[in-house]
């Protein structure tokens, strides 16, 4: 009996206890897992592949542990191929230069010899159009009165050289003068002989008109000319013609450009250089083995460190982005002040969804990044504590 009474006791002053406790305006061991919240300082671990390339490993210029700068050259993948690809390349690109410049000598020179063959055609069309003209109408009566004082002058000039030849006779018969005299005066003589008949078939010819066959010859000489005109038009669209293909093939050398670049790109990136200052945690592959595109070859531990925390959806309306955040580090004892990098409802298995005696729950919780500077006096792991109530408080 008495012993029933002392468990009777024990229970009424556990009842009261509890009671006691849940009064205690949230100071009880939830609400300060809720208010005081801790976490641990992690190192951003990068994931380093090489871009868009594979291939086989040629050199590892890193080792675990090993602390490395942002540009420092991780490793390397064979390069023969692509390597000989580019030499092809700008081998061809040399070619395609020396081609253009081929054919815009060809059409730079051709057009100025065409340009004089065209001159030379509407010279030559305009005088045969012109000559054709003249032969039609036949001869004016200025050309008949210019030709007759011609044939006049021609027939004075025989005159006096027979004249001259007479009187040369008479002395070379005598024996005064010598026979180159005589000689002298006969060629003479026959010279204005020969020149006042050939003026005088002109003349003929001039009062006659022309014939047929003149005019015939006249204006096959004129479409001729014209022929030749055409022969320039179609010189002038072959030098076009030629011209396009240059551009043709500068555009054709445009897109082998790019595709020469496309291939340096891809050989530069068979070099892995590191994102950013770190330390190499650890390397997957070894010299010789292949490595696949896109594939981890090295898992880079960087100088960015952050922790998380969660808080409830009453205190996050407390941090921005942006915002400074203030923790302590107890490892150290002393405060450590962050960035908020970003907030983010939490996953679900961090819903925490406290039910107390009392009726009262826990709100959905909230994860909150916050990044901090690296020291040397800070490492991995240590924990942080945040208290998210005097956040809210401010």
């Amino acid at each position: 009996m008495k012993r029933n009474l002392v468990l009777a006791g024990v229970l009424v002053i556990c009842l009261i206890g509890g009671g006691l406790l849940l009064n205690t305006n949230g100071t009880d061991a939830v609400s300060v897992a809720a208010t005081q919240k801790e976490s641990i300082l992690t190192a951003e671990q990068v994931n380093v592949s090489f871009q868009q390339v594979g291939g086989r490993v040629t050199q590892v210029e890193v080792q675990e542990e090993q602390r490395v700068k942002k540009g420092d050259v991780l490793m390397r993948l064979d390069s023969t191929d692509l390597d000989l690809q580019i030499a092809k390349a700008q081998k061809d690109l040399e070619q395609m230069d020396v081609k253009i410049k081929q054919i815009q000598d060809s059409v730079r020179n051709g057009g100025q010899k065409v340009s004089t063959q065209e001159l030379q055609a509407k010279l030559g069309v305009e005088s045969a159009v012109t000559s054709q003209q003249q032969i039609n109408k036949g001869a004016r009566d200025e050309d008949l009165r210019r030709q007759e004082i011609v044939v006049t002058d021609a027939r004075k000039s025989l005159e006096n050289a027979q004249l001259t030849f007479d009187r040369t006779k008479k002395l070379f018969d005598e024996g005064a003068v010598a026979k180159a005299s005589l000689d002298s005066a006969e060629t003479a003589l026959s010279t204005f002989q020969n020149a006042l008949a050939q003026q005088e078939e002109v003349l003929k010819k001039l009062k006659a008109g022309a014939t047929a066959e003149e005019r015939q010859q006249a204006s096959i000489a004129a479409e001729k000319a014209k022929t030749v005109l055409s022969q320039v038009e179609q010189a002038r669209d072959d030098l076009m013609n030629n011209a396009m293909n240059a551009d043709i093939l500068q555009k054709q050398k445009e897109a082998a450009d790019i595709q020469l670049k496309t291939l340096q790109t891809q050989r530069e990136r068979l070099t892995l250089k590191a994102p950013q200052d770190g330390k190499v945690i650890k390397v997957v592959p070894k010299v010789g083995e292949n490595v696949a595109i896109g594939g981890t070859v090295v898992l880079l531990e960087t100088d960015n460190l952050f922790y998380d925390i969660y808080v409830s959806e009453t205190q996050v309306p407390s941090f921005k982005v942006g915002a400074q955040v203030t923790g302590h580090v107890l490892a150290l004892n002393q405060d450590l002040t962050g960035d908020v990098r970003f907030i983010t409802a939490a996953p679900q298995f961090a819903n925490l969804r406290m039910s107390r005696e009392k009726g009262q729950a826990d709100l959905s919780s909230f994860q909150v990044r916050v990044y901090v500077k690296r020291a040397d006096d800070l490492l991995p792991g240590m924990t942080v504590e945040v208290k998210a109530d005097e956040i809210a408080a401010r």
